[in-house]
């Protein structure tokens, strides 16, 4: 079992398990009762004979790190898109993706229902819709009634 840096946060939380804890890095005599000993051990900072887990926060940062988004999605945090990349190309990649996720392809949907489907993956319409069209995904009717696909 992987240790959560939430799990081990929450349990050095608590001043008397901190104290327990560090006396344990510090190789003095640890005083604890049996009780406070399973909730280090449970949050992987001590071994079950007492020992401290040396390797418990390179495996934490470890897991982290394994959790990180790939791809397209590194650009979103929570399902909506967190903010629009500088990098041009990494630009064109999100808004290429979001138009060919977002807009259905030879249909044309009015501004309310695009305002609609940008909803779904940000809370900045107006800016994602601008961008969308200036970098040449979207095409707008002149009288700004209409959006279809490039």
């Amino acid at each position: 079992m992987t240790a959560s840096w939430q799990k081990v946060f929450s349990t050095l939380s608590a001043p008397r398990l901190r104290e327990i804890y560090a006396a344990a890095v510090l190789g003095l005599d640890v005083v604890a009762s049996p009780k406070e000993l399973d909730k280090l051990a449970a949050a992987g900072l001590l071994g079950a004979d007492g020992t401290v887990n040396m390797d418990l926060f390179q495996e934490v940062l470890g897991a982290a790190a394994r959790d990180k988004p790939q791809g397209i999605d590194r650009f979103f945090a929570s399902g909506y898109l967190d903010g629009l990349p500088r990098n041009p190309s990494e630009r064109r990649v999100v808004l290429e993706h979001l138009t060919e996720r977002l807009i259905p392809a030879g249909q044309e949907l009015s501004e309310r229902e695009v305002n609609l489907v940008l909803s779904t993956v940000t809370r900045d319409i107006p800016t994602l819709r601008r961008a969308l069209v200036d970098y040449g995904h979207l095409v707008r009717r002149p009288d700004g009634t209409g959006y279809r696909q490039a």
